[in-house]
């Protein structure tokens, strides 16, 4: 599950951090077939406007709607523990969420830009989503394939491609996600997540450049109609925020 956020009010970030890391993502942990959850903060997007925070949450469960019904039932009953949203600042931003049993509810601190459920469609090189070995950065690609483009061919190219990105200093490995379901917001197609060894994202993001320079899959291959068969919405590089765990550190 993919998350992606912003603080309705900026100059409640820490507030906003707080609640996020401490109460919410510990609660989320203990919903059915949850198995990790990491935060991350945007440090460079070099494509696309990108909210400032993403949320990635791992679930054993393919089934996106089962997952989610099972997510929501916990989160719907009564806890202890929960803490509820902080209040947003005035007038909240009203967020819509997708599908059975959505509908308009009211903003509080957290702003929802996306909230997605993904499916893993490949993976390469060393990925751990562990609390104690979690990535200190990220590459997040969010693409989708041109309106005619060889979706196959492209996906061929795509699969070889992460295979030359993991061969840049600092990734350790990569994952590309297919979109399963949206509850809220926007999300594109597909998702390519990278995994970094170092926090030093502008350095990997340079290395990476010379990477693709050179790297045997070439660059992205065109339509018959002769433009880029890959449509690019963000290409962002992240630092790790936090890696809760089932413990809360906020509590009521």
């Amino acid at each position: 599950m993919l998350v992606r956020s912003h603080p309705q009010d900026m100059a409640r970030e820490d507030e906003f951090n707080e609640w996020y890391t401490g109460n919410h993502v510990p609660d989320v942990l203990h919903a059915p077939g949850l198995k990790a959850a990491l935060r991350y903060k945007l440090a460079v997007t070099q494509i696309g406007e990108v909210p400032p925070y993403l949320a990635l949450y791992y679930i054993d469960n393919d089934d996106a709607t089962d997952a989610n019904n099972g997510m929501m039932a916990y989160l719907n009953a009564p806890d202890a523990k929960r803490m509820v949203m902080p209040a947003a600042t005035g007038q909240g931003e009203d967020w819509e969420i997708h599908g059975e049993g959505g509908g308009t509810r009211p903003g509080g601190l957290i702003s929802v830009d996306t909230w997605a459920y993904y499916t893993k469609t490949l993976e390469v090189g060393e990925n751990d989503v562990s609390p104690e070995n979690a990535a200190k950065g990220l590459l997040v690609t969010y693409t989708a394939p041109a309106a005619d483009a060889d979706v196959d061919a492209l996906n061929k190219w795509y699969d070889w491609h992460m295979n030359d990105i993991v061969t840049t200093p600092g990734i350790r490995g990569g994952t590309r996600y297919k979109l399963a379901s949206l509850n809220a917001g926007a999300a594109t197609e597909f998702a390519g997540i990278f995994e970094f060894d170092t926090d030093d994202v502008e350095k990997v993001a340079a290395d990476l450049g010379q990477t693709l320079a050179t790297a045997p899959s070439g660059g992205i291959p065109t339509t018959e109609s002769g433009v880029p068969a890959l449509d690019i919405f963000g290409f962002a590089f992240y630092k790790l925020e936090s890696a809760p765990t089932k413990v809360h550190t906020l509590l009521p």
